[in-house]
């Protein structure tokens, strides 16, 4: 069963001078449970696809279907409350907040959803740092962490809604091989044990090959 669903999707980036073409006609299913890579050089949509995904851009043309709901049908609040519950986003450069702890900075997700208390915030950050290893960190601040527990404090603010799709974007690029490896193995249980939908946009094509699916994209259009 399809979870995502991109039907001849575009998108145009215009100024007073130029027109960039960053996608083009892209079609592509991705099933539940599924594991893909996006793969291409630099400049190719990648990023782009993965924001359109991510109801964090829209495209100039075309439909995206997300667990059956289209989303061109959506005003911006039901497009916020739709991304708040149903899809966690991993970024390279982590995206932490700076002033925030650990277990504030997970919490964030919940913080934005409405019916959730404080009692409930705090035992579901407790549960997500203990899984992911850093229940030691709880009131540590980024900049007191390495990489590696920096992408990791990131995952557990994507899953802490329980969002059925991750959406990882160089989810590897700032971390050595061993704190690399140490992501893709946590990516892979989410994917494995939870059932997690996980779009991954990256250069390593060492990872890539350990995923179930690897879509190509050269220029804004998916080649293979």
């Amino acid at each position: 069963m399809a979870i995502i669903t991109l039907k001849d999707v575009n998108k145009v980036y215009r100024t007073k001078e130029i027109e960039t073409l960053a996608l083009e006609n892209v079609n592509l299913k991705i099933q539940k449970g599924e594991f893909v890579s996006i793969m291409g050089p630099s400049g190719c949509g990648k990023s782009t696809l993965l924001n359109i995904i991510g109801l964090l851009d829209v495209p100039t043309s075309g439909t995206i279907t997300i667990m059956d709901d289209t989303t061109g049908k959506m005003n911006d609040s039901q497009l916020s409350s739709f991304r708040n519950r149903n899809i966690g986003f991993v970024f390279q450069s982590f995206h932490l907040i700076p002033s925030l702890n650990v277990a504030e900075n997970v919490a964030l997700p919940l913080a934005y959803r409405s019916g959730v208390s404080a009692k409930e915030r705090h035992e579901k950050v407790a549960e997500v740092l203990t899984r992911l290893g850093l229940s030691h960190r709880m009131r540590h601040f980024p900049g007191q962490l390495s990489g590696g527990q920096c992408q990791r404090v990131a995952i557990a603010r994507a899953i802490i809604g329980d969002p059925q799709i991750v959406l990882a974007d160089e989810p590897t690029g700032n971390l050595d091989s061993k704190m690399g490896q140490e992501v893709m193995d946590i990516l892979h249980q989410l994917n494995k044990e939870d059932g997690r939908t996980i779009v991954m946009v990256t250069h390593n094509e060492s990872q890539a090959r350990m995923t179930d699916r690897i879509v190509r994209f050269f220029d804004g259009r998916q080649v293979e």
